[in-house]
């Protein structure tokens, strides 16, 4: 009997990616799972990236689409969605400085269909050189949505669990549902991530399938130094708390996700003065919704704490961490 294996669209948006894309290509091309299709969208870019992928057009599973206007970035990642086939059972993302594993698709298919309830399919993944393992016991293949959810709000480190976009694979059927990505906010993935994990249940594979990069080009590099990482985390953790309606969190437990989000706030805002940058710290400071700033003292208090104990320690005082996409 011969098992059909379910289609996967596999989705590169770039823009001027010509130091990077080969090689995110060649990742997805040395997949060991072969029912994919490959849709990569060049955004009209104004470096090499047209010949490169151009090299490609020839493969049976590679659809090349070139925009023939510059449109905004998000708008971009939309098209490259409504490029899937209509059959498609998985959409996997892929950045232009991120790879795919060998045995990505197929081990994300293989615990994605273990349930219909599925909607996010996740895994380990490399920040660079470092694991990212997220915050689920190893034996834990399918999670249930809203309790991992609650989690993510509460606890800052379970958001490893779903960071990167590109150790995702979304379900198709959930996307149609459930999308577009929201185009005014940076991060939107994260937005549609929060709302689908409120209705669906994740699948998660217990090993790395994905590597994401990052540049100083980045969209995540411009929104990390900007601070728009800090600020839509309000909307998305705080304010949309009362679309998240299979979250129930106590008034204990909401005062504890202003507290981790204004942490946040602090910490960027005091890597900012490091740098020099009083306005880029005084524009956030702006950011913080008055319904969560009473925390700001206290958290400039376990910074202090933080970097007493490691000057203590004579080890170096890292105030932001670089953040990854």
């Amino acid at each position: 009997m011969i098992v059909l294996q379910s289609l996967v669209s596999v989705l590169l948006p770039v823009y001027n990616g010509e130091a990077y894309v080969q090689e995110a290509i060649e990742s997805v091309l040395a997949q060991d799972y072969d029912n994919y299709e490959f849709i990569v969208v060049d955004n009209a870019s104004t470096d090499g990236t047209a010949d490169l992928i151009s090299a490609y057009c020839h493969s049976r599973k590679v659809k090349v689409i070139r925009n023939e206007n510059t449109i905004p970035r998000l708008d971009n990642f939309v098209r490259a969605f409504n490029c899937a086939a209509p059959e498609s059972r998985w959409l996997k993302f892929i950045g232009d400085d991120d790879r795919l594993l060998p045995a990505c698709l197929s081990e994300m298919v293989r615990v994605g269909e273990q349930s219909g309830r599925v909607g996010l399919v996740s895994s380990y993944y490399y920040d660079g050189d470092r694991l990212v393992t997220g915050a689920l016991p190893p034996s834990q293949e399918l999670v249930n949505g809203p309790h991992l959810l609650r989690r993510i709000l509460l606890e800052p480190e379970a958001r490893a669990t779903v960071f990167s976009p590109v150790s995702l694979m979304i379900s198709s059927v959930v996307y149609r549902e459930m999308g577009p990505f929201r185009t005014d906010l940076l991060h939107a993935d994260h937005e549609l991530i929060y709302r689908i994990l409120n209705r669906y249940d994740l699948a998660f594979v217990h090993k790395p399938l994905t590597i994401s990069g990052f540049h100083s080009g980045s969209g995540q590099a411009y929104s990390t130094e900007k601070g728009f990482t800090f600020a839509e985390a309000y909307l998305i953790r705080l304010d949309h708390l009362k679309h998240y309606d299979n979250v129930k969190l106590t008034v204990r437990e909401i005062e504890q996700v202003k507290s981790n989000l204004v942490i946040d706030s602090a910490g960027y805002m005091l890597a900012r003065i490091a740098h020099g940058d009083f306005k880029g710290a005084y524009r956030h400071l702006l950011n913080i919704p008055l319904t969560a700033a009473y925390y700001l003292p206290l958290s400039l208090v376990y910074f202090l704490v933080l970097a007493l104990k490691k000057i203590a320690r004579r080890e170096p005082i890292n105030l932001l961490n670089r953040k990854r996409k």
